[in-house]
């Protein structure tokens, strides 16, 4: 992600050792710094506006009745074409890899608290309010162009064509066809509420306590969102063993928990946002459509439940 030598010079200036590494996202490298905060070095994709942006949009949060922390930048920095930031350290530790060796009591109790996260962020409050529907990152569909919701995601799919068209063409069944079925749905009026959605909620981006709690959810971003939240729920489920394969038991376990807390009614719109998502994320890691989100995207478009399933 960031260039080697780069890295090093970063870490050099702010006396930081390589074994404080924590850890990567889609979107910068994360160092531990000065034990209450840590260092987080974006890739060459993030600017300054952006990370002011987002630095706004944490001190905008009102938590009130939020049982976990949430990030706060203290510090933004260009160094060497980077963009660098100093913030608040969260304690706990990434759980994704630990899953695997929960037995099953603990990994229902985990489940359960998982979605009640899920559900609190919907609860969040932020000021001033941010335009559009994309609340930290440019406007490929500018919000004056956007009806609704609906409108909104439909557009976004539209302008992802130009990028992952050719692609999909060739890896998925009936991918035209398709495509033009979820621009049918969304062309539809939306009339569900608006709250805010992580965009990226899985358990890599969770830190938990040493009791299994979960004490804090990062790595707000890209894809965090003002809308609908059951696209929140419908991406902690399908992500849920994306970079850790726990099988297809599990995920089921996680799904039927959801329908029996939110409705049966509401399986077919988890099934039309994991099929949205997938489209739009199909490119995220690999622009030529190269790697493994993309072959990741393609086994869910071609996943026939989800079709049979939409409404």
């Amino acid at each position: 992600m960031v260039k080697k030598n780069v890295q090093s010079n970063i870490l050099k200036k702010f006396k930081i050792d390589e074994s404080d590494f924590l850890g990567k996202g889609m979107e910068a490298e994360v160092y531990l710094y000065e034990n209450d905060k840590v260092l987080k070095i974006y890739n060459p994709k993030a600017t300054l506006t952006k990370l002011q942006r987002l630095k706004q949009f944490y001190e905008s949060i009102k938590p009130d009745g939020i049982s976990f922390k949430l990030p706060r930048i203290h510090k933004i920095i260009e160094e060497e074409g980077r963009i660098i930031t100093l913030e608040n350290r969260i304690e706990g530790k990434n759980i994704q890899k630990g899953l695997s060796e929960y037995d099953d009591e603990r990994l229902n109790a985990f489940l359960e608290n998982y979605l009640s996260a899920i559900l609190q962020i919907r609860s969040i409050q932020f000021d001033p309010k941010f335009e559009g529907y994309k609340l930290l990152n440019d406007y490929d569909v500018p919000p004056s162009q956007q009806k609704d919701w609906n409108d909104f995601l439909k557009q976004y799919l539209i302008n992802k064509q130009n990028e992952v068209k050719d692609y999909l063409l060739k890896d998925v069944v009936n991918y035209q066809s398709k495509f033009a079925r979820l621009i049918r749905i969304l062309s539809s009026k939306y009339t569900g509420g608006y709250s805010l959605i992580h965009g990226d909620f899985y358990p890599g981006n969770l830190l938990v306590n040493e009791d299994g709690k979960i004490n804090g959810v990062i790595d707000f971003g890209m894809m965090t969102m003002y809308g609908d939240y059951l696209f929140d729920v419908a991406l902690s489920w399908i992500l849920f063993d994306m970079y850790e394969e726990l099988g297809d038991n599990v995920l089921n376990r996680y799904l039927d928990l959801v329908i029996k807390a939110l409705g049966e009614e509401n399986r077919s719109t988890l099934y039309l946002y994991v099929l949205i998502y997938s489209i739009y994320s199909a490119n995220f890691f690999s622009e030529t459509c190269s790697d493994g989100h993309y072959n990741w995207s393609v086994r869910q478009l071609n996943n026939e439940t989800f079709w049979k399933g939409l409404e």
